[in-house]
């Protein structure tokens, strides 16, 4: 499987339209308490079995001078990720037992995953990145920790070569009334960014298997 095969691929995932940067965060200050916040988060990771949400995505490209909004469903379970885009088009990502499946416009490709180093890298990040746990891949990610008065913000710099391929930071949000992951930003090494706010979540609440099948 070549990287240009991979690249189209990554850019499924991450729903590449054809806008300028996305505006930068200023209310943030570096966190002095590092390791609470770890104790936080591999809490959270320790006792999260489902999340679901609805979910607001921007696409920032330098070619366009406003972002391409899209919208949808997303849910996780047991390492197995749904996105459900339904705004402004219907298309569906599902990643399961290694392997990706891709539905659009009733047409449905799959793809072994495993058949990867690549791919199973950018799997196992995005599972982590979502349950929390990513902060103990000290060999995959470097991280800055900043805060605000409703949020934790964590600023991962990959290690990884497959990683650093593909993106250049991946900022990660926690709510922390709702201590969970609230919005994920991934820049890529062009300075492109895809900014995902997850709206209206539910933490650990039942998801039925079928969500993460293709009929």
């Amino acid at each position: 499987m070549n990287k240009l095969f991979f690249a189209a691929i990554a850019a499924s995932l991450l729903w590449i339209n054809t806008a300028k940067a996305a505006p930068s965060d200023t209310t943030y200050r570096a966190l002095k308490d590092t390791a609470g916040l770890k104790v936080l988060v591999n809490n959270y990771s320790k006792n999260l079995v489902t999340l679901e949400s609805n979910f607001t995505q921007l696409k920032y490209l330098s070619v366009l001078t406003e972002p391409n909004v899209s919208k949808g469903y997303f849910c996780f379970k047991s390492g197995a990720i749904r996105w459900e885009y339904t705004v402004p088009f219907a298309y569906l990502i599902i990643i399961n037992n290694n392997r990706l499946f891709v539905v659009d416009d009733k047409k449905s490709n799959s793809f072994d995953l495993s058949a990867s180093k690549a791919f199973m890298a950018l799997n196992a990040s995005l599972g982590k990145i979502m349950q929390g746990n990513v902060l103990n891949d000290v060999k995959d990610f470097s991280c800055k920790y900043f805060e605000n008065e409703t949020t934790y913000k964590l600023i991962l710099s990959p290690k990884d070569k497959d990683l650093k391929s593909f993106f250049n930071q991946i900022v990660i949000y926690f709510d922390k009334k709702l201590f969970s992951v609230s919005r994920v930003v991934m820049i890529e090494l062009s300075g492109d960014q895809t900014d995902i706010e997850f709206l209206n979540r539910k933490i650990n609440a039942p998801i039925p298997d079928e969500k993460f099948n293709v009929k």
